[in-house]
């Protein structure tokens, strides 16, 4: 437990004046409750025996006083420690979901190639919510199991010591059994904690994708695999319940042990007249005390078990390498908008290679396309750019600087990217067309929709640019979705302007209007354009062909279709007429 307090020691100090608080009441509240097994003893061997004695019954009374003082202090002592434990696990859990949330926001996008969105949601709520439960009382809960058995020990020693060993004669057996258990319940907590990421992960895909579903019919199919990762789930869920379970009773046996050694060896001691009544009366009152942390310990050894998992899950995203650690840039002059790529190279952390050796150079305001097949490796290339991904060799320049040495942000907001899959978030169309720009007035808001001809229909909404969109933008067509998209990077205003095949989802006509706006707009911008549609082409200067993660060619249109076979082709396809009429 102590390690694990250790591991988020940064999150707790501001709280340590209320967690030393916690444990000061802790401590007097299971002190005063010491008292009462001291008072009973007392009681029936000094003052029952003389009740009819001169001022015995005003002696009883006095004790009874503190008796009730005591259980009026504990109660006292009771709400402060509750009140004070609560307190620093609500404010901790706080921190430690501020942090995740901060840390998920800056982890590198390779992060995210390999993780699922439903897992990161389970680790933000589940797993944050166990480590709640370990400070709120699992800390209190093991503290007080500890301190009371070893108080109760010493004060056992101190009444009677040759019972006292007797009855702690079966501690070695308490320990090597908890010992067992502890290690199979981290094995099945951890088992648990990963299906239930994997659970909610089925559930979010399941809810993303459930147009695929219908359009393919699949519902029976989905409900089959929810099925089998529900009783995936369960299974874990009982796996860990029956280990607490056998647990439990197995320490109440243990606690009856002790409770049949005080009465046989204890009576035997009253009948032989070498112990009291009293301190047998008190011994069995030590003993009952006793009954609820061994109650309490197999709970508390399963709850600790559930936050040391969680912690582990919580830490590998904390620890994990993220882009405020990587950027050591400092540069934050205005771009004007060169660009070089010098032998770059780029694999996955798979080893699989997807750039080889780029080279190339852009003029700061050049408009230059990236043409090429599906998987020629143009939209990694790009990715490139803003440091989403670093290269695995050679050097990337702007204005003549390694972008490395640019201020990530600085960098990123002076790059404009509309990526061929648009998102949009669950709020109002003009909250997301201003999302890189949130100070944006509405005049610059519209300007920025008409000239991604997304106006007319906005206009045309009930309640216009105050219209709420669905998740991701559910409600609008495609096409309608990616304008709203460049919308959104034409107000950023970018030195360095990206298009990812950005009008694949618009039909020709407003392509051309939008293509006749971007002309425009593209005049004194530095600009990439992608597109498997070579008249988007019209628009640049030239023409970089890839192929297979290479570069191929770089030239003007007209002398690429003199020279390169696979642009030739490929141009000569898309502007061929079809037959109207198939015999």
């Amino acid at each position: 437990m102590l390690s694990f307090i250790w591991k988020f020691r940064s999150f707790l100090r501001p709280f340590r004046f209320r967690l030393g608080v916690a444990v000061v009441t802790m401590v007097l509240l299971d002190a005063f409750g010491y008292v009462l097994p001291e008072l009973v003893r007392y009681l029936t061997d000094n003052v029952y025996s003389r009740i009819h004695e001169p001022g015995m019954v005003r002696h009883m009374i006095i004790v009874c006083g503190f008796l009730l003082a005591s259980a009026l202090l504990r109660g006292l002592f009771s709400y402060t420690m509750i009140r004070s434990f609560w307190s620093v696990s609500e404010s901790l859990v706080r921190d430690i979901r501020n942090a995740l949330y901060d840390k998920i926001q800056h982890l590198e996008l390779a992060f995210y190639d390999q993780a699922r969105v439903g897992d990161l949601m389970s680790r933000i709520t589940n797993d944050i919510q166990l480590i709640r439960n370990f400070f709120s009382w699992g800390i209190e809960h093991r503290l007080r199991i500890f301190l009371l058995t070893a108080t109760i020990f010493v004060l056992m020693l101190i009444l009677h010591w040759q019972l006292a060993l007797c009855i702690y004669a079966v501690l070695p057996v308490f320990f090597l059994i908890l010992l067992k258990y502890s290690k199979k319940m981290a094995v099945a907590v951890d088992r648990k904690q990963e299906q239930i990421g994997s659970f909610a992960s089925r559930i979010q895909e399941n809810l993303t994708g459930i147009r695929v579903v219908k359009a393919f019919a699949m519902e029976g199919e989905e409900i089959e695999k929810f099925t089998v990762e529900n009783r995936e789930l369960k299974e874990r869920e009982t796996e860990l319940s029956l280990l607490q379970m056998y647990l439990n009773p197995l320490l109440l046996l243990l606690n009856g042990i002790g409770s049949m050694i005080i009465v046989v060896f204890g009576g035997y001691m009253v009948t032989q007249g070498t112990l009291t009544i009293g301190v047998l009366l008190g011994f069995m009152t030590y003993l009952g005390i006793m009954g609820w942390p061994v109650g309490m310990l197999a709970m508390n050894t399963s709850l600790i078990n559930q936050a040391k998992g969680a912690g582990r899950r919580i830490l590998e995203i904390l620890e994990s390498p993220d882009q405020k650690r990587m950027d050591t840039g400092t540069k934050t002059d205005a771009f004007k908008g060169g660009l070089a790529f010098k032998n770059v190279s780029f694999a996955y952390h798979d080893g699989s290679e997807v750039l080889e050796d780029i080279n190339f150079t852009i003029e700061p305001g050049e408009k230059v396309a990236m043409f090429g097949l599906t998987g020629a490796g143009k939209s990694t290339l790009i990715s490139l750019i803003p440091r989403f991904y670093p290269p695995t060799k050679g050097v990337i320049e702007i204005d003549g600087t390694d972008i490395q040495e640019w201020d990530l942000r600085s960098l990123r907001s002076q790059i404009g990217i509309v990526l061929q899959e648009t998102f949009l978030f669950s709020t109002s169309i003009r909250e997301n067309i201003a999302y890189g720009k949130p100070d944006a007035g509405f005049d610059e808001v519209r300007a920025a929709a008409r000239h991604a001809q997304i106006d007319n229909f906005i206009m045309e909404l009930p309640e216009g640019y105050d219209t709420i969109v669905g998740e991701q933008g559910i409600g609008l067509s495609g096409g309608q979705r990616q304008r709203i998209a460049i919308a959104r990077t034409l107000l950023q205003d970018p030195k360095l302007l990206i298009l990812d095949d950005c009008t694949s989802s618009l039909d020709a006509i407003t392509e051309h209007k939008i293509q006749m706006q971007l002309k425009e707009l593209m005049k004194g911008r530095t600009t990439i354009v992608i597109s498997q549609r070579v008249a988007a082409f019209a628009l640049v200067d030239r023409i970089i062909v890839m192929s297979k993660g290479t570069i191929q060619d770089i030239d003007s249109h007209s002398r690429l279709m003199k020279r390169n076979a696979l642009y030739r082709d490929t141009y000569q396809s898309q502007v061929i007429e079809l037959p109207t009429e198939i015999s």
